[in-house]
């Protein structure tokens, strides 16, 4: 009994697709490499630069969290309602997130530390989860019309 035995049907199906898939190549068209290669400066963006009121806001939104990781500290078990208080302070954390207008960055950021500080209550996740940010680079949206840093 030889190894390896082929049909001659499947060997013809073989060799089509290996022929098939070489003049695909890498997608360079047969062309060198250093001939169509382009120079290219890295592009460095500049840190956005938080207004006052932004500023303010952001110290507010983690006092807010510093507050809702306190509520939650003695809590061992999920529940729906959370921990006494921590629905109401869920919802300052909102309030003050949504004060000013805050680059997509900054705002995700604080949404996405929330989220751990209350991961125990089920509503005030339903809650922080709504106010989530998705497809936010895209125009048309609300932090995508006052431009990159807010």
């Amino acid at each position: 009994m030889r190894p390896f035995l082929v049909p001659a049907a499947g060997a013809l199906a073989l060799a089509v697709a290996v022929l098939g898939l070489a003049p695909a190549g890498c997608g360079n068209s047969g062309g060198h490499s250093a001939a169509t290669a382009t120079v290219s400066t890295p592009r460095i963006t500049a840190a956005c630069k938080l207004s006052r009121a932004q500023r303010h806001t952001v110290s507010r939104a983690l006092a807010d969290i510093r507050r809702l990781r306190r509520i939650q500290a003695p809590i061992q078990r999920f529940s729906q309602r959370g921990a006494p208080n921590q629905e109401l302070m869920t919802g300052k954390f909102l309030l003050d997130l949504s004060s000013t207008h805050l680059p997509l960055n900054v705002f995700s950021h604080l949404l996405h530390l929330a989220k751990t500080a209350a991961s125990l209550c089920g509503a005030c996740g339903q809650a922080l989860e709504a106010d989530e940010p998705f497809f936010g680079n895209r125009a048309g949206t609300a932090h995508a019309q006052e431009g990159p840093c807010g």
